[in-house]
């Protein structure tokens, strides 16, 4: 029976959440949004408050849109039912190809950082950055290996990473918070202007450090793959998504707080940017605040990071699964089917990761500079994509669902399309240039994409879920 069985309660969902969440990004992007910041760190709370304030109301949108539609694998569920079917192929599309590989890349990338920080790698060395690409490599192979052959132990992996990548975020969101800002009471970084030459001031830096936070935001789209492997999911889904999403707005404003607070020299670090410097830099901080064993963390960072690999490894090996099973995509046939013994859709699973090897040398080549003016930034791009993708969910929701409140049929979804809309531009507003490559380059996927559609067996929506109305 090619079904994925429902066998997940209301903790594991949370777990699912948040434990998509809390990754690298919150790691990773502190000094990036600090430096857009002006090196202000209320304004930089100020980024990550708006920038969560803005995508809660989609979360929310989200939450609801859980409790009315269910097929397989939510975001094209909902895109489908709610715009269209040629639609909802393009948001499958979308996250097959675009989104969760490149997450996968990305976040193996980040974690390698951590990991050639703790073995003492210079970052001035030759091999500094090929040891990063062939050890994110490896860490994506792995998480792969474990899925492909033992899929009951990535979503017990996946509970326990969720506890320990929380681990460094509290300590440094209390007793960081408390040494750095309440003992220090610094609010601006001095040593700014020393790393700020040619950063651009203004509203177009906060706009920049604005949309930076969705990266760190990010996780909670893919946790709707497992809307269908839920039990009573129309009800626990949408607790679990607004819990688990609210949970980390207050953990990743803390952990901000404290780790740009813990010192000057972990800060400057910081905001210099860069795989090294992040990661060096977040090192440093836990050293200050707790002593030698602070260096240590950075061992639950890279925990953190095989933990949302996982987590990217299991949730991509549904996207293309999700396509084939309407009939769309590459190799519809086989990517449909599910395997007899592990029920997990592991051809689906293949594909995904080799799209996630072909970011990974697209990371490697920005890094090295061989894209020239063509360089960009991977995790900008995906989300700039996803939120353009939700303006229309949310028009066509408030425009076409008949005999709801009018509250639910109008209100939440402006909501939640002011916040869709005010994020993708940001991108605009913070660098145009990269906005316009990144459409480019949304519209060339998204083309090579219809091929597959066109070849696609004709299909109704009859087969996707009716709506409950009210």
């Amino acid at each position: 029976m090619n079904e994925l069985k429902r066998q997940h309660g209301l903790f594991v969902a949370t777990c699912f959440v948040v434990g998509f969440l809390v990754g690298t990004g919150i790691f990773f992007l502190p000094g990036s949004i600090l430096y857009e910041a002006d090196g202000s760190v209320p304004l930089g709370v100020a980024a990550w408050v708006i920038g969560g304030l803005m995508i809660a109301p989609c979360v929310f949108m989200f939450s609801q849109f859980a409790a009315r539609y269910e097929k397989m694998h939510g975001f094209v569920d909902y895109s489908e039912a709610i715009v269209g079917r040629r639609f909802g192929y393009l948001a499958g599309w979308f996250f097959a190809v675009m989104y969760q590989p490149a997450g996968y890349a990305i976040i193996a990338w980040i974690t390698s950082g951590f990991t050639a920080t703790l073995v003492g790698m210079e970052p001035g060395s030759e091999v500094y950055l090929p040891f990063r690409f062939f050890i994110s490599a490896f860490f994506m192979a792995m998480t792969f290996v474990v899925n492909y052959l033992a899929p009951k132990v990535p979503v017990k992996f996946n509970v326990a990473t969720t506890v320990a990548r929380m681990i460094p975020l509290v300590l440094m969101g209390t007793v960081g918070v408390i040494i750095g800002l309440v003992l220090n009471s610094r609010t601006e970084i001095p040593v700014y202007a020393t790393y700020a030459v040619g950063n651009a001031r203004g509203y177009a830096s906060m706009f920049a450090a604005i949309s930076a936070t969705a990266f760190a935001f990010n996780g909670w789209q893919a946790a709707l793959a497992f809307n269908t492997e839920v039990k009573d999911s129309k009800r626990k889904f949408p607790i679990a998504l607004m819990g688990g999403f609210g949970l980390v707005i207050v953990v990743y404003v803390l952990y901000f707080i404290g780790i740009t607070n813990a010192s000057e020299q972990s800060t400057m670090l910081l905001m210099r940017g860069g795989g090294a410097n992040f990661a060096q830099g977040t090192r440093h901080a836990f050293e200050h605040i707790f002593g030698r064993a602070g260096g240590w963390l950075v061992i639950f960072m890279i925990i953190s990071g095989l933990g949302i690999l996982n987590a990217c490894c299991l949730g991509m090996s549904r996207a293309m699964y999700a396509l084939a099973k309407r009939g769309t995509g590459p190799m519809a046939d086989r990517m449909g089917e599910l395997d007899a013994k592990t029920n997990v859709p592991n051809n689906s699973m293949v594909m995904a990761v080799g799209i996630g090897y072909a970011w990974l040398f697209v990371i490697f080549a920005n890094t090295m500079g061989w894209l020239g003016d063509f360089s960009f930034g991977l995790p900008n791009f995906y989300n700039y994509s996803f939120f353009g993708l939700l303006v229309p969910i949310f028009i066509c929701y408030a425009l076409r669902q008949k005999g709801l409140h009018v509250v639910k049929r109008f209100v939440f979804p402006i909501i939640a399309l002011v916040g869709a809309a005010f994020m993708f531009t940001t991108y605009w507003l913070g660098n145009m240039r990269l906005a316009i490559l990144y459409t480019v380059m949304f519209i060339v996927l998204a083309l090579l994409g219809m091929i597959w559609y066109k070849k696609a067996p004709d299909s109704t929506d009859s087969d996707i879920a009716t709506p409950p109305q009210g």
